[in-house]
C-alpha cells in the first residue's frame, strides 16, 4: 500500500494542472479573506455598519469560492486518467484495484487538507490584523467557535475534492463529473428553495452538503441550520456515499 500511494503522489504533484488548481484553491482563500478583512477593518473604503459582528467569518469568506476550485481537483485527480487510458497501466500494476482507489483519496486528502489548513490560519491571523487595524474587535482562536471554523473550513474543502474524486470514479468524465458537483453543490440549493413548500424548506435544505457544511465552518451557526456535529456527520455521509459508489465501479467496471 506505501508503494501504491508514493506512485499517487507522484501523480499528484507531477501533474501541472493539479498543482495549479491547489495553489488556486489556497490563493482565493487566502485573497478573498483578505479583502472581506481589510473591508471590515475599514482598510478598503469605509466598514460597514456590521463591521466587527463576525470578524473570523470576514476572514474566512473565501471558503465558498476555493470550495468551487478544489472539487475540480478531485475529479481530475482521477478522471485524468481515464481520459489519458493510463489507468489501464496502473490496475496492470495494482489488479486488486481498490488499493489504488484508496490511495487516492489518502493523498487528496492528506495534500487539501495539510494545504488549505496552512492556508486558512494564515488568512485568519492576517484577516484579524487587517481588522484589528481599525476600530473594530478581533477575534482569536480561543474565542467559542472559532477554532472549530477555522480547522472546520479546511475539513469542508477536503471533503468538497473527495466528493469530486467519488463522483469523477463513477461517471470518469471530468465534464460530467465537475457539473455534477457543482449542480449538488450550488443547483440543488437553489431548486429546492423554489421547488419545496415553505413547510418543509428549512428542514430538508439543511441536510444538502454546502448548508451542512457551514454549521460547523461559521463561528455562530444559524438557528435553522444543523448543530455543528450534526452537521459534519451530514457531511461526511455525503462523502462516504458516493466514495463507495466509486469503489464498486472501480472493481466492477471494466478499465
Amino acid at each position: 500500500m506505501s508503494n501504491v500511494m508514493r506512485s499517487e503522489w507522484t501523480k499528484l504533484r507531477s501533474v501541472r494542472s493539479n498543482v495549479v488548481t491547489l495553489a488556486a484553491s489556497a490563493g482565493a482563500l487566502l485573497f478573498i479573506g483578505l479583502i472581506f478583512s481589510a473591508m471590515i477593518g475599514g482598510v478598503v473604503g469605509n466598514p460597514p455598519e456590521d463591521a466587527g459582528e463576525d470578524p473570523a467569518g470576514a476572514a474566512l469568506a473565501g471558503v465558498q469560492v476555493a470550495q468551487l476550485i478544489i472539487g475540480v481537483l478531485g475529479v481530475l485527480a482521477i478522471t485524468s486518467e481515464y481520459s489519458t487510458g493510463t489507468i489501464r497501466t496502473t490496475l496492470t500494476a495494482v489488479p486488486s484495484r481498490l488499493p489504488v482507489l484508496w490511495a487516492k483519496v489518502a493523498v487528496v486528502a492528506l495534500a487539501t487538507f495539510s494545504v488549505l489548513g496552512v492556508t486558512a490560519f494564515v488568512t485568519f491571523f492576517a484577516g484579524q490584523a487587517l481588522i484589528g487595524s481599525g476600530d473594530v474587535d478581533t477575534a482569536t482562536l480561543s474565542d467559542p467557535g472559532v477554532l472549530r471554523a477555522v480547522i472546520g473550513s479546511a475539513a469542508f474543502l477536503m471533503g468538497t475534492a473527495l466528493l469530486g474524486l467519488a463522483l469523477g470514479g463513477i461517471l470518469r468524465s471530468t465534464a460530467g463529473a465537475i457539473s455534477t458537483l457543482f449542480g449538488i453543490i450550488f443547483v440543488l440549493p437553489g431548486l429546492g428553495f423554489i421547488l419545496l413548500p415553505e413547510s418543509v424548506r428549512e428542514d430538508l435544505l439543511q441536510y444538502l452538503p454546502t448548508t451542512a457544511g457551514s454549521s460547523f465552518t461559521s463561528v455562530a451557526p444559524d438557528t435553522s441550520q444543523l448543530s455543528p456535529g450534526m452537521g459534519a456527520g451530514v457531511f461526511a455521509a455525503w462523502i462516504l456515499v458516493p466514495l463507495l459508489g466509486a469503489a464498486v465501479a472501480f472493481v466492477r467496471r471494466p478499465a
